[in-house]
């Protein structure tokens, strides 16, 4: 009977929202990184246009699932109170109240940048790209959040996730601003002439 009763005692929903707020971050990561890298020659000879944005978003849609998961089971969980509305309004919660709004932000953006990839054709190509840059303050908003709010966030490990993050986000970022967003297809066009 002792074990069954150190089963009850294992506090899952706390488990499941620090799981699931860590693969969800790391699915962020990996879908700004893919977003960023689709045009880069590399990617372009290893995957065709559909297969390079469907990993695209389906590392975007998984990190929304997770980070929605992540809100569930803080809710669920009996350590902090967090309630429905404080998923969806910032400032609403007692514990951390301003870097749980980070996280709140994130959700929010998160949706908006998902809903705008699904509208891309109603909304043109000027107005989706200028929301779909908002990936970048889902990534900051996140990073805040989970380094301020997160109970890992001490751990060396947690620490080297988030530092190894940056650096690569800021990496692909700098690189696309130095070569252009679709400058391997740029030079084709200008070799094929």
């Amino acid at each position: 009977m002792s074990l069954i009763s150190g089963i009850a005692d294992v506090p899952t929903w706390w488990l499941i929202a620090r799981v699931s707020g860590i693969v969800g971050y790391l699915l962020i990561v990996a879908s700004m990184v893919s977003g960023v890298v689709l045009h880069t020659r590399l990617v372009q000879r290893l995957a065709s246009p559909i297969a390079r944005m469907e990993w695209h978003r389906i590392l975007a849609i998984l990190g929304l699932g997770l980070v929605a998961l992540h809100g569930l089971a803080l809710v669920m969980d009996s350590y902090v109170t967090i309630t429905w509305a404080d998923l969806l309004v910032p400032g609403g919660t007692s514990y951390r109240p301003l870097w749980v709004s980070f996280g709140v932000i994130t959700l929010w953006l998160m949706i908006i940048v998902s809903l705008s990839a699904a509208w891309r054709k109603h909304l043109g190509a000027k107005t989706w790209k200028a929301i779909h840059l908002a990936s970048y303050a889902v990534f900051g908003t996140a990073t805040v959040h989970g380094l301020m709010s997160g109970t890992d966030s001490n751990e060396p490990w947690m620490l080297a996730i988030y530092v190894l993050s940056t650096g690569l986000v800021a990496g692909v970022a700098a690189r696309r601003l130095v070569a252009g967003p679709n400058a391997p297809l740029k030079r084709r066009r200008v070799a094929a002439r």
